[in-house]
């Protein structure tokens, strides 16, 4: 066997052991060396916030104070910026009261050990921290429509708040271009009906709702003006290296410091790159790998350097195991991929269908194999995956699949990276990824 490459695996890491003689690709984040200190980053992001005002001076006449902040699938450091944000107001805290509104979208409810873990115990002692409940209607104001027409409910606790505040993680996004920034109000802490009528399966299918791009791109756009409609009137965005770490801070405005931080992240998470016969990927370990819904990230990352019917092998811990029921029970009432890509390609728009969606795309393509803790292999072959106990099995079975010669591909970061193909359409079958 040829070198080994280590790929984020839950709270860990799993080595593969890379044959000798194949083509391989390592397509990995550039380095940035060691960051500075985390807390002068975001300090100097707040006192320089983009095209805003700062918050000591929004704060000044504020008393009801909102900060929404990202759940416990995203590798928020909601310990430092929660802090940083609130030392940044006019006044000391005890003049505002000030709740935390956890942005769940139609994820479920935070327990009190992962509010704990997430956000320590000072902050958790200190401030009212909410989860948002998407299909709980008493817990919605209406605040019109969209220009798509799509009615817009929000948390009530955004129209009854003087100062709307959001803190978050940009990273590529394989459906809204990027994470972060507008995205904390829809679907972040958006209504059912709302997060549906954007989350459509037309959206999901247009080419420019597409990891790493906002051009055009319709869920993005509904998302941004969402936001403008919200009053969100001031962001904090992070980006982190692969240890999670915080290597920049964008503040200021919602639109103007989210696009600012998305291009930093564009250039550092890029990497060319050209098609191969098989794609190992992680899905960025802990928290993003902790159940297989969100392992549809890390899969359609790889569905766009994987060749036509090459082999995906996705490695997640998945501790959580599937995570959402919805999105289990959807795969499993289809009989066959051609019957899942069919039914999910159309409306009407459903709860969790658009993660089927993506899924049921990268797998009439390709195989996937999927190396999981989480997820027995019952269930995974059930769930039209094939299955391997070890990332070695995994790509043994892969090079059966396809040649003892195939060209391979490995993503130790899986979803963050973003993959530049030299030519962006697939010759053979004009396929645009």
């Amino acid at each position: 066997m040829g070198n080994s490459i280590n790929l984020l695996y839950g709270k860990s890491t799993l080595a593969l052991q890379l044959p000798e003689g194949n083509a391989v690709q390592i397509l990995e984040s550039k380095e940035t060396g060691i960051p500075g200190d985390a807390g002068d980053i975001l300090r100097r992001a707040l006192a320089s916030p983009i095209a805003s005002p700062g918050l000591a001076e929004l704060t000044e006449t504020a008393k009801k104070i909102l900060i929404i902040t990202n759940d416990n699938t995203r590798p928020m450091p909601s310990r430092l910026t929660i802090p940083a944000i609130i030392g940044s107001f006019r006044y000391p805290e005890e003049n505002y009261e000030i709740a935390i509104l956890i942005a769940t979208g139609l994820h479920r409810p935070m327990t009190e050990d992962e509010k704990l873990e997430q956000f320590g115990s000072d902050i958790c002692g200190k401030y009212r921290i909410i989860n948002h409940v998407a299909g709980d209607k008493s817990s919605l104001a209406y605040f019109g429509k969209t220009s798509t027409g799509n009615e817009l409910y929000l948390n009530k606790l955004v129209a009854e708040s003087d100062l709307v505040i959001a803190e978050g993680f940009i990273e590529s996004h394989f459906f809204a271009g990027f994470s972060g920034g507008r995205k904390s109000i829809l679907p972040g802490v958006a209504g059912e009906s709302t997060i549906l009528a954007n989350h459509k399966p037309e959206h999901i299918a247009d080419r420019n709702a597409r990891q790493s791009n906002l051009t055009g791109n319709p869920i993005h756009d509904e998302c941004t003006e969402a936001a403008v409609i919200s009053g969100l009137k001031f962001i904090l965005n992070v980006a982190l290296d692969k240890n999670k770490r915080i290597v920049a801070a964008f503040a200021g405005d919602p639109v103007e410091a989210h696009l600012t931080g998305c291009r930093f992240v564009e250039d550092s998470m890029s990497t060319d790159a050209v098609r191969t016969d098989i794609v190992v990927t992680s899905n960025n370990g802990y928290p993003l790998d902790r159940n297989l819904y969100q392992v549809v990230k890390g899969i359609d990352a790889a569905a766009k350097v994987a060749k036509e019917n090459g082999v995906i092998v996705a490695v997640a811990r998945c501790a959580d195991n599937v995570g959402h029921e919805r999105f289990r029970d959807l795969i499993l009432s289809c009989g066959s991929i051609a019957e899942l890509n069919e039914k999910m390609s159309v409306s009407p728009s459903e709860i969790d269908k658009w993660q089927v969606q993506v899924l049921a795309k990268a797998l009439a393509c390709h195989k996937v194999i999927l190396v999981s803790e989480g997820i027995g292999r019952d269930l995974a072959e059930r769930m039209f995956f094939s299955y391997a106990e070890t990332v070695d099995e995994a790509l043994s079975m892969a090079l059966a699949m396809t040649s003892p010669n195939a060209s391979i591909s490995v993503l130790p970061e899986g979803p963050v990276i973003i993959p530049r193909i030299r030519s962006e359409k697939d010759a053979s079958e004009g396929r645009v990824y």
